[in-house]
């Protein structure tokens, strides 16, 4: 990274400013900036804050050590404002789960339908087993009924979709629901 002193311009600038603008979700003094690849006043002032709040020595010039600095705190960032990591609880090409069918697949699977009985009044309260049993086959038949599948009490690929977008819209969506 060169060293940038104003009136610097261009791509590194516009990077410059992409990464403060980031920190900013974290970082609520330094200014919200618009990138435009232009180091001017807001730049200067956001660059002298954040070398302030790292313990840098405050003097607007974006050296090889307080570059260093931002890249770093960007990925901190960044991290910390990414999605959660997705499991596949029904992974791609997985079979058909059938009542009567054991597997460690069904535990999360369950604790969805557990979660889901309580905002769902067509649902039974069953306790995660492992095991496709009447109650859970009985909770997918319903499921089954309300898209206009075929009422097998299996988990199948459809069922599964089902599942995981109420889940995700009454659940995941409603922290006040976990």
């Amino acid at each position: 990274m060169p060293v940038m002193n104003p009136p610097t311009a261009g791509a590194p600038v516009h990077n410059l400013q992409r990464m403060l603008r980031t920190l900013t979700s974290v970082h609520r003094e330094i200014p919200l900036l618009s990138p435009d690849g232009i180091f001017g006043e807001e730049t200067l002032e956001a660059v002298m804050i954040f070398q302030r709040l790292m313990g840098l020595p405050v003097n607007g010039t974006v050296d090889q050590r307080t570059w260093d600095a931002l890249v770093e705190e960007h990925h901190q960032v960044s991290h910390l404002l990414a999605p959660p990591r997705t499991a596949a609880l029904f992974p791609q090409g997985t079979a058909p789960i059938q009542p009567g069918q054991t597997t460690p697949l069904l535990y999360p699977i369950q604790g969805m339908l557990l979660a889901l009985a309580g905002v769902l009044a067509d649902l039974q309260s069953v306790p995660p087993s492992g095991t496709l049993d009447t109650g859970t086959a009985s909770n997918f038949r319903r499921l089954q009924r309300w898209g206009s599948y075929p009422e097998t009490g299996a988990l199948d690929r459809e069922t599964w979709e089902l599942l995981s977008h109420l889940y995700e819209t009454f659940i995941s969506r409603n922290p006040q629901n976990l």
